[in-house]
């Protein structure tokens, strides 16, 4: 089937409506898409936020809330907040949201994070910087709610560098997740625009440069699966309040 992504004037309000679509299978669509692994990545991301008792972290496109959850398991005593702009991913969050856990889950959009300048000493986004609208805007917007010496820590997908597993992964992440997708839900494009997404998405070194040209002191990647998946961790300058 041929597909075409949404113009950027589009974007925004087709994965919004696209992930309302697909909420309730997002989880297993993950679990079997990644062999379970993702879990193992996001558990990764929350050791990278070095977070201590009393900080504040804001969980950005949250989604169904891993990432969330993940922060306050190995940070109990952290304050912990979702955000996302699919009302129904939020609905799934809230419902795995324990009465006493402490997260706050809240509707909003990472292109204009409704929080005060240097509002959070760490922020998370997994498989949410590939689908803003501008993504120089938003590494801008999350560099605004960090405090100073704060940490960014982005889960996505990567380039594999080597070219026979990169031929081997193109074609599972084109052919097989799709055909996965219509497994779980017949006829839904959205599993389509996953894999197609990453074409515009830069490479790790490219992502790298334009978190440190938007302001971060320093950014490191870590890859896995021979980059098919990759962590960026980037800081907020220490004398820098924007």
């Amino acid at each position: 089937m041929a597909y075409t992504l949404p113009s950027a004037e589009e974007k925004s309000n087709y994965v919004e409506q696209k992930f309302d679509e697909i909420a309730k299978k997002y989880d297993h669509f993950n679990d079997v898409i990644t062999f379970g692994m993702h879990r193992y990545w996001k558990k990764f991301v929350v050791r990278q936020t070095g977070l201590r008792p009393g900080d504040h972290c804001l969980d950005l496109c949250c989604g169904t809330g891993d990432i969330a959850r993940e922060v306050l398991r190995q940070h109990p005593l952290c304050i912990v907040t979702g955000l996302d702009f699919s009302e129904e991913m939020l609905k799934i969050a809230e419902s795995k949201n324990s009465k006493n856990s402490g997260i706050q889950f809240l509707l909003g959009d990472a292109m204009n994070i409704p929080f005060p300048d240097a509002n959070f000493d760490a922020v998370t986004i997994g498989y949410g910087l590939r689908n803003v609208q501008n993504l120089n805007g938003c590494l801008q917007e999350i560099l605004r709610v960090l405090k100073p010496g704060g940490v960014m820590v982005c889960l996505d997908v990567g380039k594999v560098r080597l070219p026979v597993i990169a031929e081997l992964n193109n074609f599972y992440f084109f052919r097989i997740v799709p055909l996965i997708g219509n497994w779980l839900m017949p006829g839904q494009e959205m599993f389509h625009y996953l894999p197609h997404s990453s074409l515009e998405y830069p490479n790790q070194e490219l992502l790298k440069h334009l978190m440190l040209e938007a302001g971060f002191q320093e950014a490191e990647i870590h890859d896995f699966v021979f980059g098919a998946s990759t962590v960026h961790v980037a800081y907020k300058p220490t004398n820098n309040s924007k």
